[in-house]
């Protein structure tokens, strides 16, 4: 039914869950996957803290190619196809609906929510967008 799923992750833990239910699905599908990381560039700011905001841009980067790494080795251990992608972008539904468009998955994969100081929610806000946007299924993990 579904050959191509696109697994957001933010590197949370719950994103992780989220992966592996999704690398798990793919599995038993035959499918292959697509894991996306979107980093949220911050807007520039002058003067003292040009640097911090680089700093913080360049760690968060760093976080996700941890992230994609891991989800990487998980996918070769479970032997499912897998491509991995780091995107900037201001809107990380956006993004997520776009791969999930250009890449020509027929399914989203995702947590209930990620990193979000709202984690009380049943849904965060990325996963709600993504949710009531995008044109292709969508699974959310908890």
């Amino acid at each position: 039914m579904y050959r191509h799923i696109l697994i957001p992750t933010d590197g949370s833990e719950l994103a992780e869950h989220g992966l592996r239910h999704g690398l798990a699905l793919a599995k038993s599908l035959g499918a292959k996957a697509s894991v996306i990381f979107v980093v949220e560039p911050l807007s520039e700011i002058g003067g003292q803290y040009r640097e911090l905001l680089a700093r913080y841009t360049q760690i968060r980067k760093e976080e996700a190619t941890g992230a994609l790494d891991r989800a990487a080795q998980a996918a070769k251990e479970a032997g499912v196809a897998c491509e991995t992608s780091l995107v900037e972008s201001g809107r990380p539904d956006q993004a997520i609906i776009a791969a999930a468009k250009d890449k020509g998955c027929d399914l989203i994969a995702m947590s209930s929510h990620g990193r979000s100081g709202l984690s009380a929610l049943l849904v965060g806000s990325v996963t709600n967008k993504v949710l009531t946007q995008a044109k292709t299924p969508v699974l959310v993990c908890q």
